[in-house]
């Protein structure tokens, strides 16, 4: 009977530590992924899903980070990690191998910008905001792009909401996406809240020296 319910004690208190993770992972064994020509090595509290978490030939990764810092999740960041309302504070990165030419900065001049509709509004910190045609195929977004950088602007894509009878007309709502090149082939997806839209600089660079880092050369 002792034997029985030590085991039933330990049982639930794994089970109840898996769940209070709740797919998240404390663990910081490093794992080492094949994307096309790239490899990149990753810690597996920074990869998303458990799926994920495994050296080898991939399709794409999925990762998050704490921000600032660029932390993977821990028990001291949980709450953080753990937000169900919100994604303040966290950043998420999707890569892939590229399958486009140009990315996010190289289209707008040849692609976004034809598809604006009206002239640009002043954004946060050194950004303009313009309007996509909805019928474009960006229903319901605005993109920020960078003032004054000559052909290849910062640009990210923000998704809002239409408000009837509002002063502006839209207000942003969930989020914001922009994607870049690394490494010999690799493109990364990257999504942030609307709230750190102007540490737009900042996330920018840590995004690409945390993930650069990680390349093996």
């Amino acid at each position: 009977m002792c034997l029985v319910t030590a085991a039933i004690a330990l049982t639930g208190r794994m089970i109840g530590k898996s769940i209070s993770y709740a797919g998240n992972t404390a663990d910081r064994t490093i794992q080492e992924i094949v994307i096309g020509d790239d490899v990149i090595h990753l810690p597996s509290n920074v990869i998303r899903f458990e799926s994920q978490r495994a050296s080898g030939v991939q399709n794409a990764v999925d990762t998050y980070f704490s921000w600032p810092g660029m932390n993977g999740y821990s028990e001291a960041r949980r709450d953080i990690f753990n937000q169900t309302r919100s994604a303040n504070g966290l950043i998420f990165a999707r890569i892939t191998q590229a399958t486009m030419s140009r990315d996010m900065s190289g289209r707008f001049e040849p692609i976004y910008k034809r598809l604006t509709d009206g002239p640009p509004l002043a954004g946060p910190n050194g950004l303009d905001s313009f309007r996509l045609r909805p019928g474009a195929g960006y229903a319901n977004e605005l993109m920020y792009v960078e003032r004054t950088a000559g052909q290849r602007p910062y640009a990210v894509r923000c998704l809002v909401e239409d408000l009837t009878g509002a002063d502006s007309g839209f207000t942003t709502q969930t989020g914001c996406q922009r994607d870049i090149f690394i490494g010999k082939d690799l493109s990364v997806t990257y999504r942030f809240s609307i709230d750190l839209l102007p540490h737009w600089r900042e996330i920018e660079r840590d995004v690409r020296n945390r993930l650069e880092t990680a390349l093996v050369r």
